[in-house]
């Protein structure tokens, strides 16, 4: 009986973290980006929100140039 629980908890674990890290890698590889949600802002917003949304991708486009960069 105790060899069972163990086999059964010890799959679950590796299928836990098996599943946590397919979750990470598709959040870092931007698996959840909603593009419709910015095709449909591009419509709607107004001139102000869509220079402050390009001012924001710049910064977010240096901050990871500049992690490039450390991590080299």
């Amino acid at each position: 009986m105790n060899n069972i629980l163990m086999l059964e908890l010890t799959v679950g674990i590796i299928v836990s973290f098996t599943l946590l890290g397919i979750f990470i890698w598709a959040a870092k590889n931007g698996q959840f980006d909603d593009s419709k949600k910015m095709m449909d802002g591009l419509l709607f917003d107004s001139e102000e929100d869509l220079r402050a949304a390009v001012e924001r991708e710049k910064r977010v486009k240096e901050l990871k140039e500049k992690k490039a960069k450390k991590s080299e």
